[in-house]
């Protein structure tokens, strides 16, 4: 009798589970908005958005701020920024509210000397009727940490010639890391570095993305909001290496975009050293 009890009872501990799983596990992961592209409207618009960091070498800490503002209050606005230091992702801001008119999420961490760069995309929805319109502006900061007598110094543009050495010693080391992930991505995936254009995804900004995507406003504008939908989705969420494998994104390499003139590959490293290679395609 005690068998049949400890075998009912582990059947519902299991039915339990899976009702969990199946029934309240969606509804909290549904919870969380995410970034998606919707149409814009002439009534979204933005007043302000920015990305701060900012040392704090007395309590060795690095504050990453986030904050934008709309003309009217929206149906949803949502600041998403990523947080990478040496070119490895290592903090997410995904900060969202309903009704408002404006945002601000600010972050702390422990502070290391590196080359930091947070690169953020605001996003405001409009709801009219049935229809959802939306609005999407870039922002980003980067800061430059380096030790100094047991504490840190941290400047943006250079103003010594040490300085400038320790730009120069990073560039060059980046710029060899994803000359080396490009040389491997293009082996592994079978595809010729020749065919595209390289721009990392710090060099996507507001100013930028035209030029980048060279296409006219309208669809420079789409196929921006489209990306950050899909670093979103398909980086941000969770990696995913194979129908049954997935990775972390923290840790992994900053997003290289490699554009075509009918479509775009995006190459990244994950902390496993797994190469992934995603694709976006331009109507």
């Amino acid at each position: 009798m005690r068998l049949n009890r400890n075998v009912l009872f582990q059947s519902l501990i299991a039915a339990g589970a899976a009702i969990f799983v199946l029934l309240i596990l969606p509804f909290f992961l549904q919870v969380q908005p995410s970034i998606t592209y919707f149409p814009e409207h002439a009534r979204l618009h933005y007043t302000a958005a920015e990305t701060k960091l900012s040392a704090m070498p007395q309590d060795k800490l690095l504050r990453w701020s986030v904050s934008s503002q709309t003309v009217e209050k929206n149906d949803l606005m949502q600041d998403f920024s990523l947080l990478f230091r040496n070119n490895r992702l290592v903090s997410i801001i995904n900060h969202w509210q309903k009704n408002v008119s404006e945002l601000t999420a600010t972050k702390e961490m422990p502070l290391s000397s590196g080359y930091y760069v947070g690169l953020t995309v605001h996003q405001a929805e409009l709801h009219i009727g049935q229809s959802i319109y939306g609005k999407e502006i870039l922002s980003q900061d980067f800061l430059i940490v380096t030790p100094k007598n047991g504490s840190y110094s941290a400047f943006r543009e250079p103003a010594t010639s040490e300085q400038v050495k320790q730009i120069s010693h990073y560039a060059q080391k980046t710029e060899a890391e994803r000359s080396a992930l490009l040389r491997k991505a293009s082996e592994k995936y079978g595809f010729q570095l020749t065919d595209y254009r390289v721009v990392p995804l710090d060099e996507l900004t507001a100013e930028s993305f035209q030029r980048i995507f060279p296409f006219g406003e309208k669809k420079a504008e789409r196929i921006t909001g489209q990306l950050w939908e899909g670093i979103y989705k398909t980086y941000v969420k969770g990696i995913q290496l194979t129908p049954e494998q997935g990775e972390p994104a923290l840790g992994s390499s900053m997003p290289l975009l490699l554009i075509a003139p009918d479509h775009m590959l995006i190459v990244i490293e994950t902390a496993g050293q797994q190469i992934v290679l995603l694709r976006q395609n331009f109507s």
